[in-house]
């Protein structure tokens, strides 16, 4: 399987999370066989006049959580083509994200807004596979709202633009994160491209994914929400999961973060712990691990648990 020319070894990718991809998340669903890894989006305006020390040090990849994507947003071409060489000795592969759905990034003309303009989406995409070697992909949505569900369309304007695959997200803009996915619409997506179609919405365990897959034909499934809980979810060798594993899979995360951020941030790391405890079996409120100000004492926490 591939993606341009990047090799990736398993249908199942994980999304880009803005504040939840940090590197040592990343390494986690890597370590646990995600195929592809995204970082969180990064807002072109923000990264375009950054120097590459400094680019390096946000983007902060490590050689064994590739191949990585690198998710960027913004509408303004010269900003996206600048962002793109600051970015691009980085990343494997540079996905453009026209599926946000926050009322800010919809305000700004970003995100799932540009699916507004077709003709201005598609130019966005061609300029930026022209000036970069990279693959270039797009995440998306299947329209502004249920009177325009315009995601064939598209999707079909920016494979012949040069994209190198396409990520449907199964919901409208207006829809953010509510109702149920349309899977259809992905499968309609699949048939129309020759490019490689990425399957993305509300899969949480390894054998919904495979579901998708059949359902849709689409060849890549990718989780988000699901992953962020559950880490392991790309491991077919773990679709039942105990108390003692997800114990190891939550210590091995504050390994990773306390050998690879800069930043120590003790909030970072307890909101993914509290995130990973979802499936954990205890009477234990588990929400205390939410007050305490130290990564010491989150991982005495989990240490502690019965």
């Amino acid at each position: 399987m591939r993606i341009g020319n990047v090799d990736i070894s398993s249908k199942f990718v994980l999304a880009p999370m803005a504040a939840v991809n940090c590197t040592s998340f990343r390494m986690l669903c890597k370590e646990n066989k995600a195929g592809l890894v995204y970082t969180q989006m990064f807002d072109v305006e923000s990264v375009k006049n950054k120097s590459r020390s400094e680019v390096k040090d946000i983007l902060n990849i490590v050689e064994s959580e590739r191949p990585v994507s690198v998710q960027l947003i913004g509408n303004r071409e010269e900003s996206i083509l600048k962002s793109i060489k600051q970015v691009e000795d980085f990343a494997d592969i540079i996905d453009f994200n026209v599926g946000c759905s926050e009322k800010e990034i919809l305000a700004q003309g970003y995100g799932a807004k540009l699916l507004s303009d077709p003709v201005l989406l598609t130019k966005i995409v061609a300029k930026m596979v022209q000036v970069t070697a990279k693959p270039v992909t797009v995440k998306m949505r299947i329209g502004i709202d249920a009177q325009k569900i315009i995601a064939v369309n598209i999707a079909n304007s920016l494979e012949n633009a040069g994209a190198a695959a396409v990520c449907i997200h199964g919901r409208t803009a207006q829809q953010k994160l509510a109702k149920k996915v349309n899977w259809t619409i992905m499968k309609q997506v699949k048939e129309k491209l020759l490019v490689p179609v990425m399957a993305n919405g509300d899969v949480t365990s390894y054998m919904q994914g495979l579901d998708l897959l059949s359902k849709t034909t689409c060849d890549f499934v990718m989780i988000g929400r699901g992953a962020r809980d559950r880490p392991w979810i790309f491991n077919p060798e773990k679709t039942q999961i105990d108390n003692a594993d997800i114990k190891k899979q939550i210590l091995r995360f504050i390994e990773l973060y306390t050998k690879y951020e800069k930043r120590g941030s003790s909030q970072e790391v307890r909101e993914h712990v509290f995130w990973m405890l979802k499936d954990y079996t205890t009477k234990q409120n588990t929400r205390k691990v939410l007050n305490l100000r130290y990564i010491k004492d989150i991982e005495k926490f989990v240490y502690q648990l019965p």
